[in-house]
């Protein structure tokens, strides 16, 4: 198997796509080349759940940067990659669909983030307007906790991470205590977690428009990285042990920090 579901994705575009045996050949080439990217990268075994516009983006740029591919050309690999995520979308088999901001040969090249944000923390706490679940969901992300943990992150533990007593204290005054003396910090209304970030980051999207910045659990994390590592006091082993990552992974943020990140520090208006 060159990549997960490469049998049923094969027989989808033979039975539904009705695509010539040819095109199929073409297709599987693209997203085996796109997953051995991917797979070379992460930090644990690959999974196709984890996969995001970003590792996508990052793959299409290296086909232009590194192999010199026209644009034609590397349209024809999103085009499949597509197909891809859209057959395992219909099938159930991932969560989110990764590629709604991909637009062809529109898409952008470089990645924005916005850096260097933790510190405002106990700012953020007295906007009027802003939702508790984006000052909570930002403090974990600060503390370091990755997306998936977030997900079924408790209370308590996020509390042992944070610093600050004024922030302390607006997570548990906008804490729900009624089911668990220590729940979730995103809960359904029966006090168990979600079962992804879908409803999180839906909740705490009208926010971006107040803080300037994107607000979904995976940015979150990746604009954290980045301003990690943009701290250039820090030794190899201060920045593995903060964002809690392999050093194959530290080379592999550091090259796209190079090549396709572009950074712009936090401002508060």
């Amino acid at each position: 198997m060159n990549f997960p579901y490469e049998k049923e994705f094969r027989t989808y575009c033979k039975q539904k796509k009705k695509l010539a045996d040819s095109t199929i050949s073409l297709a599987d080439k693209s997203v085996t080349t796109f997953w051995n990217y991917y797979a070379a990268n992460v930090d644990s075994d690959a999974n196709v759940n984890d996969v995001r516009a970003g590792d996508i983006r990052n793959f299409l740029a290296s086909l232009e940067t590194k192999l010199h591919f026209k644009s034609n050309t590397v349209n024809k690999y999103l085009s499949h990659i597509k197909m891809y995520f859209v057959f395992l979308s219909e099938y159930d088999y991932i969560i989110t669909y990764p590629l709604l901001s991909l637009r062809g040969n529109k898409f952008d090249r470089k990645q924005k983030y916005i850096i260097n944000w933790m510190p405002y923390l106990p700012d953020l706490i007295k906007i009027k307007d802003i939702h508790p679940e984006t000052v909570i969901m930002m403090a974990a992300i600060a503390a370091g906790f990755k997306p998936k943990e977030i997900v079924v992150l408790k209370t308590n533990d996020l509390l042992k991470h944070v610093d600050n007593d004024e922030v302390k204290q607006y997570i548990k005054d906008h804490t729900d205590y009624s089911k668990s003396a220590d729940p979730y910090i995103f809960a359904r209304k029966n006090g168990e977690p979600y079962a992804s970030d879908f409803n999180i980051n839906q909740r705490i999207a009208p926010d971006r428009q107040i803080i300037g910045m994107q607000l979904t659990t995976h940015k979150l994390r990746m604009s954290f990285v980045y301003s990690i590592l943009s701290d250039h006091q820090l030794s190899d082993n201060q920045i593995l042990k903060t964002l809690r990552i392999t050093l194959k992974s530290l080379t592999y943020y550091r090259k796209n920090m190079t090549l396709y990140v572009e950074t712009e520090d936090f401002k508060l208006d």
